[in-house]
This record gives structure tokens, sequence and C-alpha cells, in this order.
């Protein structure tokens, strides 16, 4: 019997140590992305005024104040202890009026980080989003106008500090006083807490 169980347990003990050591590699894989980070580049497809200043443009980010910190948090990381894997974004949503006398066109009361999380998968140096959808809850002058947005792709790695995602997305443009669907691309920059 000592002779058939050693062998056995010998092949059970060299299998999970090889299965250990895999899945340790893709934790250190992963680990080097996970944590915080900013968007650095928010770019349409079609230039809108977003903000009312007459200017047209594709990219965005410089007319949204509400980029920054925790854009993007990528779980598990060492500033907290749940292990799951975890994506959360912040994407801006726009506070607009029509009540105002002065700005019938509207007027922009701020824009605010709507957040969206979702469980992912690691695999092939890409980030495998569960849920590629959601809902943004608007209300414009107290009557409900909610919005649906749509991730195009999965998270994808540019280098050790950039990753990039593709978002469909409706915001108001001023030039034309609609909501217009955008097709934008996010990058984002890792963000080093106490930097």
């Amino acid at each position: 019997m000592k002779k058939v169980l050693i062998p056995i347990l010998g092949v059970m003990f060299t299998l999970l140590l090889g299965n250990c050591s895999e899945n340790e590699i893709i934790d250190d894989t992963l680990k080097q992305y996970t944590g915080h980070y900013t968007t650095v580049s928010f770019k349409s497809n079609i230039a809108i005024d977003i903000n009312n200043n007459g200017i047209l443009t594709n990219e965005l980010v410089d007319q949204i104040p509400a980029f920054g910190f925790n854009d993007l948090e990528i779980r598990p990381h060492e500033y907290q202890t749940n292990k799951s894997k975890l994506i959360s974004f912040g994407f801006p949503k726009t506070n607009i009026t029509f009540d105002y006398d002065h700005n019938p066109e509207g007027f922009v009361t701020g824009f605010v980080k709507y957040g969206y999380g979702t469980f992912f998968k690691f695999e092939n140096n890409s980030f495998l989003l569960e849920k590629k959808n959601y809902t943004e809850k608007l209300y414009i002058d107290n009557v409900r106008s909610d919005k649906e947005v749509f991730i195009m792709s999965d998270l994808e790695i540019i280098d050790k500090n950039h990753l990039k995602i593709s978002i469909s997305k409706e915001y108001y443009d001023f030039s034309t006083t609609s909501w217009k669907r955008l097709e934008i691309d996010v990058i984002y920059e890792r963000f080093i807490i106490g930097e």
C-alpha cells in the first residue's frame, strides 16, 4: 500500500506545486497593473463642444474637470484586503439644466464621476471584462433621462504604466444643442499614491 500511495502523493504534490507556480506567475503579472489610474486622454470620434465654451474638440480630457485620481481602479492591490478581481471605472457624467433663462441652450452645472464596476479575468495580458454595459442614471430638470453606456473593448495594456479602453457614451453637444453618442478611446496612466 505504501509503495502505491507514495508515488500518487508525489504526483499530486508536483501537480499542486506546478499549479501554484503558474498562478503566482499570473498574479505577479497582474500585480504590476493593479492600483489606481488617472485619465490622460478621452478622445471622441466626433468633435463637440461639451461645456459651452465655443470650442469644438475631439480630445475632451481638458474640457471635463472631473478627471483625476481614481478614474480607474484595478483590484486586488496593496491598499485593500479584498482579493476579488474587480475593475472600477469613473466615467464623467454631465449634470445639465435648461431652466436658466440666461442659458436657454443649456447650462452645465458640472461633471461628476459615475462609477461602474465589473469582475474580470486576466488572460494573455488583457483584462477581459465580465460586464460591458451599464445604465447611467440622469435627471435633467427633475426629469429622469437615463443613458446607456457601452464598453466597446476589453481593457488593453499599452505599456507598464498605460491602459486603454473604448466606450460608447452620450454627451450633450452645445454646438448642435443635442445629445450625441460618441465613440471614445480612453487612455489611463498609473497614479502612484504619494508621488
